[in-house]
């Protein structure tokens, strides 16, 4: 009977639910939505196809690298991503293992129109600044 069950456009699987716990659906007028979610400092959005989610693209990630601590030491301490009406808003915040207080280098706030992979700022103490295209 499991077949006879409606359609739930882009609905998040269970895994991914688990995966990465809160959701981020940003439904805009004759788009299709933008879905994110966040796993250990990494921003995926959904690749969808059909109304339907199917797969998982990383749009952004810690830039841990900078930090004088070794990414292994490295632990994802804080993440957080929104859309304030204009921007999708992502967060990171990372620490070395027994290390005190604050985030390692690389975090911070960032900011997207679109959500894609190019596009993103980084929130600096002079305004936005545009990160490298890879």
């Amino acid at each position: 009977m499991a077949g006879c069950a409606p359609h739930v456009p882009y609905a998040v699987s269970q895994k991914d639910q688990q995966r990465f716990g809160h959701v981020l659906r940003i439904n805009l007028p004759n788009r299709e939505p933008m879905i994110f979610g966040l796993n250990n400092c990494v921003l995926y959005k959904a690749k969808t196809a059909h109304e339907d989610i199917t797969g998982w693209d990383v749009v952004l990630a810690s830039d841990w690298g900078m930090s004088s601590y070794p990414k292994w030491m490295t632990a994802c301490t804080a993440q957080h991503v929104s859309y304030d009406g204009k921007y999708v808003v992502a967060s990171f915040c990372a620490q070395a293992i027994g290390a005190g207080g604050g985030c390692a280098g690389g975090d911070g706030v960032y900011r997207s129109r679109s959500g894609n992979a190019q596009g993103w700022e980084i929130q600096t103490g002079r305004g936005w600044t545009a990160l490298p295209k890879y």
